[in-house]
């Protein structure tokens, strides 16, 4: 067959920073109901732990309902979609949704040619919500996600998400509020200067870890720095947007940094390689995607280990998640290549 291309191919994106304490709340609500994640995270898991006992009773009711439907992917959709400033203005904008348009809102974005379908399921469509739960088959929790969605009470599923933003703020953050806001700040400055130097896809992949090439519908790349779910980078999407929340830069955080202190990053990317197991696993998905049974079954290993190898790599940038398998990020070694230089070649004054 003779084709004739006169198609348009996206060859590049918009990257642009955002940062938001009310995110930073919303990801904490993450980190602190998937306590499978935390023996990978920057803090010690018993950090994790005091912090859910600290909560108070009103607030842990909240978390065990965020760990039980992940409420947590809701509440960010929410507070992408109304741009608030204060909880003050986030509560009167999110009870001023009329009961369709907030299911709407908090229903995952899947592409935009389930849109109409999304529509329909906020409209109480059950064949609209059994196509979205269909195209994401093989997502760890979106048909589950979409199901709670469409049969929970949205007045109920409002009044949630709003306490559970205004008590993770009055109870968790409102101490460390400036401290939090201050480094968000500092490293959003930091992106905002490589965007002004390096390509968008360089910015990103120096950013998060993660290779991310243009890709049709997608016009944005939204960066958004995080504290607390270092080091990971969490990834979403948004119509014509992919939505990037990066682990601040260890520059960014307070205090003066010891130049003799490697960056956790750096240390993340050599642990995850300095492991035969890893390596092995490495080796397998570089070769071709893979599937987590078929890990499982080449590697000889439970699925648990397995699981957390896959934890470890992910958090180095070495591997990322694609349809229902993983995929090698073949940039990530160059990345960190980089970064070991420049950490080997930086001040030395002491």
């Amino acid at each position: 067959m003779n084709l004739l291309d006169l198609s348009f191919k996206r060859t590049s994106y918009e990257a642009k920073v955002q940062t938001s304490i009310w995110n930073e709340c919303a990801l904490g609500a993450a980190v602190l109901t998937y306590p499978k994640l935390h023996g990978s995270l920057d803090k010690p898991g018993e950090y994790y732990a005091q912090l859910r006992q600290r909560a108070s009773s009103r607030l842990e009711a909240e978390l065990q309902f965020c760990q039980e439907h992940n409420t947590w992917k809701m509440l960010l959709q929410l507070l992408h979609s109304l741009s608030c400033e204060t909880i003050e203005s986030f509560a009167l904008k999110a009870h001023a949704l009329s009961r369709e348009e907030f299911r709407y809102l908090v229903l995952p974005y899947l592409e935009t040619a389930l849109e109409p379908a999304r529509r329909r399921a906020a409209e109480g469509d059950a064949a609209g919500a059994e196509e979205m739960m269909d195209a994401c088959r093989g997502h760890r929790f979106f048909p589950q996600l979409i199901h709670d969605v469409m049969t929970m009470d949205a007045d109920t599923l409002r009044d949630h998400l709003i306490a559970l933003l205004q008590l993770w703020d009055a109870e968790f953050m409102e101490r460390e509020r400036e401290i939090t806001a201050a480094v968000l700040k500092r490293d959003a400055e930091e992106k905002e200067a490589w965007l002004r130097t390096l390509s968008p896809e360089e910015a990103v992949l120096r950013a998060t870890g993660v290779e991310y090439a243009p890709e049709p519908g997608v016009q944005q790349v939204l960066l958004i720095p995080h504290i607390i779910y270092r080091p990971f980078t969490v990834e979403a999407s948004l119509p014509q947007t992919k939505v990037f929340y990066y682990p601040v830069s260890e520059t960014s955080l307070p205090g003066l940094r010891d130049p003799y202190e490697p960056p956790a990053r750096l240390v993340q990317i050599y642990k995850a390689l300095g492991d035969d197991k890893r390596l092995r696993a490495l080796k397998l998905i570089a070769g071709k995607d893979r599937t987590l049974k078929e890990l499982t079954d080449a590697l000889g290993l439970g699925k648990t280990t397995v699981h957390h190898h896959l934890a470890v790599l992910r958090a180095a940038g070495l591997i990322r998640v694609k349809g229902g398998s993983y995929a090698w990020n073949p940039q990530s070694l160059q990345h960190h290549e980089r970064e070991l230089n420049e950490f080997l070649t930086g001040s030395h004054d002491q």
